[in-house]
């Protein structure tokens, strides 16, 4: 049940319009950023709240029961918050959100949170930004348990069951992970390192995260490796890449039994899949069929 503050209270008894919303954004890597209705920067409750570039959300429905309430954000496209490269670096993915209430003419007040959840797609436009808002009752609509799996459903290096499983595998140090600088470029997708030694396909599927360059502090998926140090990613950096960028590579998994599991990481015992089930095929063919 929401407890708004007195003062609150007493001022939505009085039926005058001196409230605003505001929207308050933490993203995972524990950055805060406030932006506001009104036509002036607040600051509530110490946060500081921003009328620049503008904020704009949908009718607020606050729905009974456990339907989940969706809505969106919509705000300029100037650079100066959402760029273009976070974005798409997925920077503001699973960013927590608070809508907030206030009364902009008495901001020792408080605020009033109406409603509270993660950010979901988001949409950029030329000139706007939109952002699907996702309360929290949306995660009592997740499956709960483990399907069968042939391949591993476990996120390498993993350590919690609830949080991408039991992989129970360290690769924060050598030989798993390594840090290096790029010695030449093709593209914003493929470039290569030459001082690399490790066999083809180490690092595919895995992670980079840039150190230094135009895209420091974005990680993406590494698609392929080979041999001679060169990496292609799954999708192109927005940011240009250059000779000389420095990053972090992680080495990779594609989360099967022998290839993976066993011969690479030695971790069988720990492997999150069930690849000698009988298929469908096996468990519905009559006595005696060779399936």
């Amino acid at each position: 049940m929401r407890s708004p503050p007195a003062a609150i209270t007493s001022h939505y008894a009085t039926r005058k319009t001196t409230m605003a919303h505001a929207l308050k954004i933490t993203r995972a890597d524990a950055t805060v950023y406030g932006f506001t209705e009104h036509d002036v920067n607040d600051t509530v409750s110490g946060q500081l709240y921003q009328a620049r570039p503008g904020l704009n959300v949908t009718s607020i429905v606050i729905a009974a029961g456990l339907n989940v309430g969706n809505l969106k954000l919509r705000t300029l496209h100037d650079g100066t918050v959402f760029t273009a490269a976070e974005i798409h670096g997925k920077v503001w993915n699973n960013a927590a959100f608070q809508i907030l209430r206030y009364n902009w003419a008495s901001l020792g007040d408080g605020a009033d949170t109406l409603l509270a959840g993660t950010f979901g797609e988001i949409e950029v436009r030329d000139t706007e930004l939109e952002v699907e808002l996702r309360d929290l009752r949306q995660y009592l609509q997740q499956p709960v348990g483990d399907v069968l799996s042939k391949n591993c459903r476990y996120r390498l290096g993993s350590t919690n069951a609830n949080a991408g499983g039991l992989c129970l595998k360290n690769v924060s140090g050598a030989p798993w992970t390594i840090s290096s600088t790029l010695t030449s470029v093709t593209s914003n997708q493929v470039f290569r390192d030459n001082t690399r030694a490790e066999a083809a396909d180490y690092f595919g599927e895995g992670t980079l995260t840039w150190t230094s360059g135009n895209n420091a502090g974005l990680t993406v998926k590494i698609k392929s490796y080979a041999a001679d140090g060169t990496f292609t990613l799954a999708l192109p950096m927005l940011s240009t890449v250059q000779a000389g960028d420095g990053y972090t590579a992680v080495a990779g998994c594609r989360k099967r039994l022998a290839e993976d599991c066993r011969d690479k990481f030695n971790n069988v015992l720990n492997f999150g899949g069930e690849p000698h089930v009988p298929g469908l095929d096996a468990i519905t063919a009559s006595p005696g069929a060779d399936v």
